[in-house]
């Protein structure tokens, strides 16, 4: 076998362990293939160019795999790819007393059990009584439970 496709096989299975440790955890397709390609290429190598480049190439990928380990594990290299970020906001940021039952507005994303709707002037979540209601219709509060509005299209009170 040519050294250029033993070449091939040795970093693809490096790609594809990079891959399975970097981009698709958990899979373990890549992992096993990268590891099966590292396998043959290093088996390649013994029967081609005898034991001596055999033994240098296999301790060679066994260091740069067992550096990849350790740099995988440090707490720094993940924080690259984790999301840093907290929600500290709430769906309703509003007091009560703003809003009461029999309030008017309109819907402005279609309510799907939940969407925004604006009443008083403000941009809330609320929520139907009914199946779905389109947006720009013309809704009512039915009731308030904490910070859930419940409202139902004018229409279908009448």
């Amino acid at each position: 076998m040519d050294l250029l496709f033993i070449l091939l096989f040795l970093i693809g299975g490096i790609v594809l362990i990079i891959l399975e440790i970097v981009a698709i955890p958990g899979t373990t397709i890549a992992g096993l293939s990268g590891v099966g390609m590292l396998v043959y290429g290093i088996y390649r190598v013994f029967i081609e160019y005898g034991n001596t480049w055999g033994i240098i190439t296999l301790f060679l990928a066994l260091a740069f795999c067992t550096f990849l380990l350790i740099y995988s594990l440090r707490a720094k290299t993940w924080k690259r790819f984790a999301l840093d970020k907290s929600i500290d906001s709430k769906a309703n940021d509003f007091q009560v007393s703003e809003f009461k039952v029999g309030d008017k507005g309109i819907t402005i994303t279609r309510l799907a059990y939940a969407g925004m709707a604006e009443i008083n002037g403000k941009s809330i979540e609320v929520f139907t009584t009914t199946s779905f209601v389109d947006p720009k219709t013309e809704i009512e509060i039915e009731r308030i439970d904490g910070s859930k509005v419940l409202v139902r299209p004018i229409e279908s009170a009448l």
